[in-house]
């Protein structure tokens, strides 16, 4: 199939040189592309030709490459070998572990007072408002200001009783806001959210 290939290179290429002067352009760029037409099917060949060698004449059956992999099964001697090891290890037993009992001091009723019952109390220690309630307290009481909000909550945390944060809230806090005219649903949930922290 090369030698075919091989002889038409030489005569187009023999046809390009024998043209000289009287060749036209276009005549000899048909002539070109047919010799680099002819040039990539050699190539292509060559290639195919390399690629048939670099392969092995004969591949073994894939039953003979299986066997080769698979060791040979263990004879029955062995398996008996195998089973008298496991039959002189004796049966497992189970022994329960008896709990240890531990006796917890008893606590007076000073220390029950005094120390916290669970994580709720250790870390819910301030004001505590919901979301929703939060969001509704800064739109139309505090004019979308969450810094008024939180400022006003931390200044009521301060105080000791309800009477002082009810004072504060009447005297400070709604003069500021127009006495939040209007809004008395939105201020009787305020206060009786800050009277329940209290």
């Amino acid at each position: 199939m090369l030698n075919p290939i091989k002889k038409e290179l030489e005569r187009l290429a023999h046809e390009i040189l024998a043209q000289k002067d009287t060749a036209n352009a276009t005549a000899l760029l048909q002539q070109v592309q047919q010799l680099y037409k002819q040039l990539i099917l050699l190539e292509h060949l060559e290639g195919q030709a390399k690629v048939q060698e670099e392969q092995p004449a004969e591949v073994p059956p894939l039953m003979d490459t299986i066997n080769e992999l698979v060791t040979e099964l263990p004879l029955e001697e062995e398996s008996a070998a195998i089973d008298d090891l496991f039959a002189s290890v004796a049966e497992p037993v189970f022994v329960k572990k008896e709990a240890e009992v531990q006796q917890e001091p008893i606590a007076t009723p000073s220390q029950e007072a005094e120390a916290p019952r669970n994580l709720n109390d250790v870390l819910g220690k301030g004001i505590q408002i919901g979301l929703n309630d939060r969001l509704a307290f800064i739109k139309n009481l505090f004019d979308g200001s969450a810094e008024d909000f939180q400022r006003v909550i931390s200044q009521v945390q301060t105080l000791g009783s309800w009477d002082e944060a009810h004072l504060f809230i009447e005297n400070m806090i709604k003069p500021d806001y127009n006495h939040w005219e209007g809004k008395e649903a939105f201020e009787l949930r305020f206060l009786k959210c800050l009277e329940s922290n209290f």
